[in-house]
């Protein structure tokens, strides 16, 4: 064996101590815990269809919190409406992730479908009546 050889082999061995191996031990565990961590956001593709269905109706509810919290989002209905969150409408000003139907209601004017079911009240003939704020 070459002195070459013999000094690589003895550099290895000195990379082989308990510190050396506590920095693999640990650069190890956070690859898993990262990993781990991120595994939940990447696998909607492989869910089913149902699965994708529900995870999307928790984010998007988890969204329109998020949205009322900050003022955006003004719903007459408890819970909020969905409609105006996910598409620009006449009742969001053509704004989505907002929602101006309480404010429409203010003003004397008719808010999205979805509010209006929310709201309505059969009269005796059996026809659908908004009520007003129903919150």
């Amino acid at each position: 064996m070459s002195k070459q050889q013999e000094a690589v082999i003895i550099n290895l061995k000195s990379f082989a101590t308990p510190a050396a191996t506590l920095l693999v031990g640990i650069f190890f565990i956070t690859g898993i815990a990262v990993g781990t961590l991120f595994l939940g956001q990447t696998e909607f593709y492989t869910l089913s269809p149902q699965r994708m269905q529900a995870r999307i109706i928790k984010e998007r509810n988890f969204a329109i919190r998020k949205a009322v919290e900050a003022g955006v989002y003004k719903c007459c209905i408890t819970p909020p409406c969905t409609m105006c969150y996910m598409e620009a409408n006449p009742w969001n000003n053509q704004t989505p992730g907002t929602c101006d139907c309480d404010n429409l209601i203010a003003q004397g004017q008719e808010p999205c479908p979805q509010c209006v079911v929310g709201l309505c009240e059969k009269s005796a003939d059996g026809t659908c009546e908004v009520s007003g704020n129903q919150k």
